[in-house]
């Protein structure tokens, strides 16, 4: 996206006009994203400053929130390192197969959603 789409999505996601804002790392930092109730870490960061970063949108001026972050075979080292560097050992929610597929359409839906609010 260009600057100017980038600001008009960031705006209208502060304005309520919508309630999903998908990101790159760009957004994890200098930016006052106020009241994010979510956060979801497509991949795990490589470096436990930028998930420190990216899920500390959910705790601005001592709101709470919900990180959640989907970690394959590929990420259990950077996510090893994450909780090593918070001295926390995060909570694991295992989905089975079964239970991921059946939502498997609402994930398209949200898909096709988003790609036609970032072409607006």
């Amino acid at each position: 996206m260009n600057q100017s789409n980038r600001l008009g999505a960031l705006n209208k996601f502060k304005s309520n006009e919508r309630n999903i804002l998908i990101a790159t790392d760009v957004a994890s930092r200098g930016l006052d994203i106020p009241n994010v109730d979510l956060v979801i870490n497509y991949d795990v960061p490589q470096s436990p400053k930028d998930y420190i970063h990216r899920v500390g949108r959910t705790a601005r001026a001592g709101n709470t929130g919900r990180s959640i972050c989907f970690v394959t075979q590929y990420d259990v080292e950077n996510y090893q390192k994450i909780e090593f560097f918070i001295e926390k050992k995060l909570e694991e929610y295992k989905l089975e197969e079964k239970s991921v597929l059946s939502i498997y359409e609402r994930i398209l839906e949200a898909t096709r959603f988003a790609n036609q609010v970032r072409n607006e």
